[in-house]
């Protein structure tokens, strides 16, 4: 009788877990272009929290070829290359300093341009 209730207690919950992850939704990040747009102003503005770029910045864009090189034009910025250095610190809660936000604002440049162009699809 035991292993009858300790064979059911295990097949509910191998069920349970089948059907999790037959039906559930794979985590993921994809953020769309106009969230990046705000994610850009909010750094501008310096209403970004650390947090929020950190996460930005650290995960993969992989459905949007054009937003992945946008994400990876700003790692460049805070990272540096072989060219120019990192951007420097910001205070009073920006992330960056004049500079760096001038350089991050020629990447929102870009991506508002990218925005632009994208077409626009209605559902009647």
């Amino acid at each position: 009788m035991e292993y009858l209730i300790i064979f059911l207690v295990t097949f509910l919950v191998l069920i349970g877990v089948v059907l999790a992850l037959a039906f559930g939704k794979t985590p993921g990040y994809r953020p769309s272009r106009v969230e990046v747009l705000k994610i850009l102003q909010a750094l501008e503005s310096g209403e970004l929290a650390q947090e929020q770029w950190d996460m930005f910045l650290g995960y993969p864009i992989s459905h949007d070829p054009d937003l992945e090189e946008i994400r990876r034009d700003l790692i460049l910025i805070h990272e540096g290359d072989g060219v120019d250095l990192p951007a420097g610190s910001g205070i009073d809660g920006y992330i960056y300093d004049r500079s760096g936000r001038a350089r991050v604002l020629k990447v929102r440049e870009k991506l508002e341009l990218l925005i632009s162009k994208e077409m626009v699809y209605k559902d009647f």
